[in-house]
């Protein structure tokens, strides 16, 4: 019964779903109205991430490397975090689209967000990439 009540509270505190975007491909859609100041994605597990230097990716496939580098935070010293699970888990907070004019932020790199002011049903939410990554700065 523990995990059924834990499924609903997730069930209660979801505000978002993943949509077409005209910013580009999929983004992230209000399903109601978001209050400020609380993280849209509650819930949502953080997995260990690793550090990987670009050369030892240098095996993989272009399309993985081309995910990698739309997915994750390539730093200036060529080196990158990636989840322990990769690309197979991403979850819906790596769908939020770029913007001059954010309604989100995040606290942590890129981890937890945060609502700027109350984001209204069907609206996308978007944060400013330059915020945590040099690439668009």
């Amino acid at each position: 019964m523990a995990r059924k009540k834990e499924v609903l509270n997730c069930l209660k505190n979801t505000y978002c779903r993943l949509k077409p975007s005209k910013i580009e491909g999929v983004g992230v859609f209000a399903v109601r109205d978001i209050p400020k100041n609380i993280n849209p994605f509650e819930g949502i597990k953080n997995q260990r991430w690793y550090e990987f230097k670009l050369s030892e990716l240098k095996g993989l496939d272009k399309e993985i490397l081309k995910m990698v580098d739309s997915f994750f935070v390539i730093e200036k010293d060529k080196t990158v975090y990636i989840p322990r699970l990769g690309l197979n888990t991403m979850d819906m907070s790596f769908y939020v689209n770029n913007s001059e004019k954010p309604n989100i932020k995040t606290i942590d790199g890129g981890l937890t967000f945060i609502t700027l002011r109350k984001i209204k049903k069907g609206e996308e939410l978007v944060i400013s990439y330059a915020t945590y990554d040099d690439k668009y700065k």
